[in-house]
């Protein structure tokens, strides 16, 4: 009969074991000295903080078709840039629903939170600008125009980016805004 060899365990093997149980601890240590969180109950703060870090942009939008003086926009007319920032200034304050635009506006989903981030008053991070003409060329100018003008003549919209397109003939002498809020 012969005798099976014992098995001994070597030194590597008890140093993986001391290794596994230092790092245990030194988690549980770690773990036991972070200070505890303070959750305020009931209350709401009166006043958004200052954000600290980097701005954060909400994937949800809000999506318009305004309708605007197309040929005064191209030709550079500021009646027809004036009327555009007014006409945009009564879309941000909810004074329009009719030109809330596009499928996601008409659900009632869509719509709450699109309500939301306008009575919110927070700023816009980046918005798409489209122009509603049946000439690609027009369409395109028509959405670079009305960009620029509501970059510079409205304060929501001061740091935003933005980018303009042509969205065809939908709409004729419109433009259809799609924007995404900072969320901080």
């Amino acid at each position: 009969m012969s005798r099976r060899p014992r098995r001994r365990f070597g030194v590597g093997h008890l140093a993986g074991w001391l290794f596994a149980d230092l790092m245990l601890v030194l988690f549980l240590v770690a773990m036991a000295v972070q200070p505890r969180a303070q959750i305020a109950v009931g209350k709401t703060p009166e006043k958004r903080p200052t954000p600290d870090g980097p701005r954060v942009l909400g994937q949800e939008f809000c999506e318009f078709m305004i309708p605007v003086r197309a040929d005064g926009l191209l030709g550079g007319a500021s009646s027809a840039r004036a009327d555009l920032l007014a006409k945009v200034r009564s879309a941000l304050r909810g004074d329009r629903p009719s030109w809330l635009h596009g499928p996601e506006m008409h659900t009632k989903a869509g719509r709450a939170s699109c309500d939301r981030q306008l009575r919110d008053d927070l700023k816009v991070g980046f918005f798409l600008v489209y122009g509603a003409q049946a000439d690609v060329n027009r369409g395109v100018q028509l959405g670079q125009k009305a960009a620029k003008a509501i970059r510079t003549g409205d304060d929501r919209f001061g740091e935003a980016i933005y980018r303009a397109a042509w969205t065809g003939g939908e709409g004729g002498d419109a433009v259809q805004i799609i924007t995404f809020f900072y969320q901080n």
